[in-house]
């Protein structure tokens, strides 16, 4: 697949905004949902629940652990930018093209899967553990995945 001006736009965008709104002590990640015109029509990053302390703050058993890159996120108490992204969009906008800056974990490709998405876009992570286990299943659900570098 040929990547146009605006897919990359997109990544800067999420690459940018990560930086400013996540809450993650480990990685910042920013998900934008787009519509089949390119409107924008959902956003989300990676932080703590309301009324929890912030990862960055020491709320995060994850952090304190140490826990390896895209391994088993279950000590994980942030929510993903993708799920918010999901949790906070017009759903109603049909949205069939998501963008973050990082790989989906395997709790986010199922609600990927879940969703009207058909493309992610994504920047790879070499040391992202489980990324075979999330590729397959994205794949299994005819999602088409599109690594942006």
């Amino acid at each position: 697949m040929t990547l146009t001006r605006k897919n990359y736009q997109y990544m800067e965008m999420c690459q940018k905004l990560s930086q400013t709104f996540s809450t993650c002590a480990k990685r910042q990640y920013f998900a934008t949902l787009v519509d089949m015109h390119g409107h924008i029509v959902g956003v989300g990053y990676n932080g703590g629940p309301s009324g929890f302390a912030h990862c960055k703050d020491g709320g995060c058993p994850r952090h304190i652990e140490n826990s390896p890159s895209g391994s088993n996120y279950d000590n994980c108490i942030a929510v993903h930018a993708e799920a918010n992204a999901l949790l906070h969009c017009d759903y109603s906008a049909h949205p069939v093209d998501l963008y973050v800056n990082g790989p989906p974990c395997f709790s986010c490709a199922k609600l990927i899967a879940n969703s009207s998405v058909e493309r992610v876009y994504f920047v790879s992570d070499e040391s992202y553990s489980d990324w075979d286990k999330v590729e397959k299943f994205m794949n299994q659900a005819g999602i088409q995945l599109v690594e942006v570098v």
